[in-house]
Formats: C-alpha cells, sequence, structure tokens
C-alpha cells in the first residue's frame, strides 16, 4: 500500500526522520486540527464542553473496540500503562502463596505494579528470555498449581520480539490462569485480536504507536475477569445515578466504565479518537506488512555492514521496533542525532522504531548515514 498521502499528515516529516515511535509518536496534523477545535471550544466557545466530549469518549471506546475486536462494555479509559495494571493487581484477591508469571524481559510498567503484591505474600516468578527471546517453552515450565496471573507484553521493548499470544492465551487457558497483557508497544503496528488470543487483560497507553497524547490510554477486561476484579479505587461517575448527587449507594456501573471514576481525560480522549480513526483508516494490517518490510532493509543492510541485529532471525517474531549493536554505538547514536535522525539508545543498542508513514527512501538515507559513519 502507498502511504505517501498519509505522509503529509505528519509535519515532522519535513524536519527530520523520526524513527522513535516505541518512545512517542509525533502527531498526525488530523489530531491536532482536532485538539485546536477542542481548545477553541473550551476557549472561547460553550466552555462547558461536557456533552460533545462525553459523545467523543463513546465514539472512541467503540474504536478501541473494534481495534481489538472487542466488545466496547470491556472497555475503560485510563491515563497509562501503569494504571491499567494497578487497577489488576489491586482488584483481584489475593492470598499469600499466589503466584504470578512474569518475564525478566518486561518494561517496569508491567513489573512494579505487581511486585507491589509481595508484601501481601504473592510470589513473583520470572520467566527468562533466551538472548532476548521468550519461549512457550519456558513459561510453561513455570506454570503450576499456584498460578493465578501471567503478565507478558504483546512487543518486548528492548529488541522488538513479538510474544506468540494465540498460544500463550491458549496455555493460560488451559490452565485457568489470568492472561494479561502490555501491549503498548504493538497495537497500532500490528494485529491484536482478543478473542482469538484468549486474552483477559490489556493495558495500553495511547501515545506509542496508537499516536495519542501521554495520560490517556486504556483498558480491556474480558467478561471472565471482569466477575473476579473489584474496583480498587472510586468516585462519583463510577456509579449508577451518578448525577444524583445526594443519592450516596455505592451501586457500580454494570460494565468497565466502573473504573472510570472521575473526569477523565477528555482532551487526551479527543487525540486517541482522532488517531485510532487515521490508522483504522490506513489498516492495521498494511501497516503491519510495511513495517514487515522496511524491517527486513534494515536488518540485511545493517547486518551487512557488521551490525548485530538483537532480535529473533524468524521475522514471524518481528514488530515495528529493530535493534542492533556494533562498535562505538553512542557516538553512532550522537552521529545520527547530528543528522536529524530520531532514535533510541537502549541497553547499548540502537533502536529503530518507523511508522506507516515513514518511507522505504528514508529507512535507505538511514542506512546510509550509519555506513558512512563506519567507514568515515
Amino acid at each position: 500500500m502507498d502511504f505517501n498521502d498519509y505522509r503529509k499528515l505528519f509535519p515532522v516529516t519535513l524536519q527530520k526522520i523520526y524513527l522513535n515511535h516505541a518512545s512517542i509518536s509525533p502527531l498526525s496534523s488530523r489530531v491536532t486540527d482536532k485538539l485546536d477545535e477542542y481548545i477553541d471550544d473550551r476557549s472561547f466557545g460553550k466552555i462547558d464542553v461536557y456533552k460533545t466530549a462525553h459523545e467523543t469518549r463513546e465514539k472512541t471506546r467503540n474504536l478501541i473496540a473494534k481495534l481489538i475486536n472487542a466488545d466496547p462494555d470491556r472497555i475503560a479509559f485510563i491515563t497509562n500503562t501503569s494504571d491499567g495494571f494497578n487497577h489488576l493487581a489491586q482488584g483481584l484477591s489475593w492470598q499469600a502463596g499466589d503466584e504470578i508469571i512474569l518475564t525478566d524481559y518486561e518494561f517496569p510498567s508491567n513489573v512494579y505494579p505487581f511486585l507491589n503484591l509481595e508484601k501481601h505474600g504473592v510470589k513473583i516468578r520470572y520467566v527468562p528470555n533466551r538472548r532476548g527471546l521468550i519461549k512457550l517453552d519456558d513459561i510453561e515450565k513455570m506454570i503450576n498449581s499456584k498460578t493465578k496471573l501471567l503478565s507478558i507484553s504483546f512487543v518486548e521493548f528492548s529488541n522488538g520480539f513479538r510474544n506468540d499470544l494465540n498460544s500463550i492465551g491458549a496455555l493460560c487457558k488451559s490452565h485457568d490462569i489470568i492472561f494479561s497483557v502490555d501491549s503498548i508497544q504493538g497495537l497500532g503496528a500490528i494485529p491484536l485480536d482478543v478473542q482469538k488470543s484468549k486474552i483477559d487483560f490489556i493495558s495500553n497507553g495511547g501515545h506509542k504507536w496508537l499516536m495519542g497524547l501521554m495520560g490517556s490510554g486504556f483498558m480491556y477486561i474480558g467478561k471472565r475477569l471482569f466477575e473476579k476484579i473489584n474496583p480498587a479505587f472510586t468516585g462519583w461517575l463510577g456509579v449508577e445515578n451518578a448525577w444524583d448527587f445526594f443519592n450516596y449507594n455505592l451501586d457500580f456501573l454494570p460494565d468497565a466504565r466502573r473504573f472510570e471514576y472521575a473526569t477523565p481525560n477528555f482532551m487526551g480522549i479527543t487525540a486517541l479518537c482522532e488517531s485510532v480513526k487515521l490508522l483504522m483508516d490506513a489498516g492495521i494490517n498494511n501497516i503491519e506488512r510495511h513495517l514487515l518490510r522496511l524491517g527486513k532493509i534494515l536488518v540485511e543492510q545493517l547486518t551487512d555492514l557488521g551490525m548485530e541485529f538483537a532480535g529473533s532471525m524468524d521475522s514471524g517474531e518481528w514488530s515495528g521496533i529493530y535493534s542492533f549493536s556494533g562498535k562505538d554505538i553512542e557516538q553512532l547514536f550522537d552521529y545520527l542525532g547530528d543528522n536529524d535522525i530520531v532514535c533510541a539508545l537502549r541497553s547499548g543498542r540502537i533502536r529503530l522504531a518507523p511508522h506507516f508513514y515513514n518511507s522505504e527512501d528514508e529507512i535507505k538515507q538511514v542506512i546510509h548515514i550509519i555506513k558512512q559513519f563506519y567507514t568515515k
């Protein structure tokens, strides 16, 4: 698919080659136009925009549900990925001796909320990675009669390894284990289906591959889990008859909205609505094919230059993140920045993370600059 028309929506392309979407994405003009409308309405228009903002929130809820093949009633808005995992960790009932399986390759957002349960006698067990790869057999070896929950990333932030959610989900279901996923490094770049993968819970900030604002995201709570999890926090908007102000009955809403206990980040949700629409217009399957094609160029040509690819050699386990180690890596990182190429330096590796509007010509230019650095 030709994404040239979409490139025009990203002013960043006029200034630099931006390959840092695994950290934070630039905003498209479609998003900033909507934000301008929102700010104008808050500043000079209705001022009280609750009604229209609420309508946007419900539209966004439906879009996200469609994106992950879920029921909209299972979607709740949160501030960030850690927020969602804290709802999960603190909302379940735990007994001393219960066990949670994580991996030793997770971003801390998918670790600390669960470590916080150790004070209640919950044990955290880590699946060891094999040179950055997570193997299903190693996960299965960790499972025992005390295992209550497994939480893993859709895509590992450090090297872009794509976990096999379908196989892991089937494994969890066969052992009656809650299956939790940090999807922030994959959703928006590659397809995710909560039904096929038998996922019980998702937490996802919106500022990376979903291309929204910081401070706005969502969580998904599957029907099976919804019956087990209680709101750890509550407020006036999480209950029935919220606008009957002197009715203090704590009657929670019957769906995931019960976790949206106070006034949400309507500005962030407005941005998320437009960014998700843009991604769905482009087509997630189309985006995935594009990113894998760009990745193939990077892996083949950078390894030819002597750099070492940190991901799987099986392209079926790739995502939109491509990390490489090499000689003088910190100096290379600085050199790329001096040449208006934005990427990240993580664990002694250059992490390149293009999105759907990045072109093949840009990728070839990056490779040319890296070759320049090593031959100068």
